[in-house]
């Protein structure tokens, strides 16, 4: 298993993947804490896994063309 060569590029740009972090953390918060429940909205999980939907499908509309560039860099 290899990295991508440009990975921390990469990594700073992917919202959609930060998006789905924080929604796995607020579910596990609403799960293990009840008490937060009271501050902490049921749907907040639902809005940021389309949140990050809609940023994998907007800010990040052409990963092909971002494949062949990184391609056409390292030949």
């Amino acid at each position: 298993m290899k990295l991508i060569p440009d990975w921390r590029r990469v990594l700073s740009r992917a919202w959609s993947l930060r998006l789905i972090e924080l929604a796995a953390l607020a579910d596990i918060i609403l799960n293990l804490v009840p008490a937060v429940a009271d501050y902490l909205p049921w749907w907040l999980t639902l809005l940021l896994l389309g949140g990050a939907y809609v940023g994998r499908m907007l800010a990040q509309p052409e990963p092909a063309k971002a494949d062949k560039e990184a391609e056409n860099a390292n030949q």
